[in-house]
């Protein structure tokens, strides 16, 4: 019998709230949550320096903070959402991504919800927004991105689809992914996107020998993964082996599969290595029409 996952309990989130549509998909998955999972949640509004400085030539501190929570509070109320939060309050930072993040530690949460800028099928250019990609880059705590059109009544019916690396720095991510999925109730199901094998012999191998490649990447890789798998307490899950792009092999999967969140892991990278290399866990957030954790690694 596997072992309990050391998360298994009710589990406290900072729900970022930026008073406009982008909250909406963020409160109604930490709304369902809360009632699946009897997680707490912490609604947090941050009046950023940038934006008050000019605000406060013609309002007192005071005036603002309390038209700010006044607002905070009707959009969670639109939501349907009031009783599902402990606390709502406005704080005043240098930036939002740092304030929640602070406001974690403070709050002593496991995570930080956030909305991001494109609805499920939208096109937009912008699709994160500027605080989910900065909060997906240093990676305070779990974070959970979610499409602001995110409607739970009508999808997300699945299990919890882990995309995992089949290395170290995806553990704590595969420990989060078997403790959400065992407090939601939820099948779990591991996901992992191996690269093509005849991406540069293509044009001049018979297409008998990319066969062979493919087939056997695929083998040695699902060898791999159920390694993985037991080595970190999974070998219940569904483990199945994909050939391509992760952001588009993971977000077809995990449609498929109607899931309910796709959990993932990141890299160790430094400051440095992150301003240059796109990470896999923030390409997806920012396009799978699903909501997407990102665990940093332990």
């Amino acid at each position: 019998m596997n072992a309990a996952p050391r998360n298994a309990g009710p589990k406290k989130w900072i729900v970022g709230l930026d008073l406009g549509p982008r909250s909406s998909g963020a409160i109604r998955f930490a709304k369902w949550l809360a009632n699946s999972c009897e997680d707490q949640l912490v609604g947090v509004h941050v009046l950023e320096e940038a934006h008050l400085r000019p605000a406060l030539r013609y309002h007192v501190l005071g005036e603002l903070q309390t038209n700010a929570l006044t607002t905070a509070r009707a959009v969670i109320a639109n939501a349907g959402a009031t009783p599902d939060f402990a606390v709502v309050e406005v704080i005043e930072g240098h930036t939002a991504e740092d304030s929640l993040a602070a406001a974690a530690t403070y709050r002593m949460c496991h995570g930080i919800v956030v909305g991001r800028n494109a609805p499920r099928d939208g096109r937009t250019l912008l699709r994160l927004g500027r605080v989910a990609r900065r909060l997906l880059r240093t990676l305070p705590a779990p974070i959970a991105v979610v499409p602001p059109d995110l409607d739970l009544a009508t999808s997300c019916t699945g299990p919890v689809v882990l995309a995992c690396s089949i290395d170290e720095d995806g553990a704590a991510a595969a420990e989060f992914a078997r403790g959400l999925a065992a407090r939601l109730g939820r099948g779990l199901e591991l996901v992992h996107v191996a690269p093509m094998p005849d991406h540069h012999s293509a044009q001049y191998l018979p297409h008998e020998t990319l066969a062979k490649l493919r087939i056997d990447t695929q083998t040695e890789t699902q060898a791999r993964l159920a390694a993985w798998a037991q080595a970190h307490d999974l070998g219940d899950a569904t483990a199945v082996v994909l050939l391509g792009t992760i952001v588009e092999q993971v977000s077809e999967y995990a449609e498929s599969r109607d899931a309910a969140v796709i959990v993932t892991g990141s890299r160790r990278l430094s400051g440095f290595e992150r301003l240059l290399l796109a990470s896999a866990g923030s390409e997806l957030a920012a396009h799978a029409r699903r909501p997407v954790l990102v665990v940093p690694p332990s």
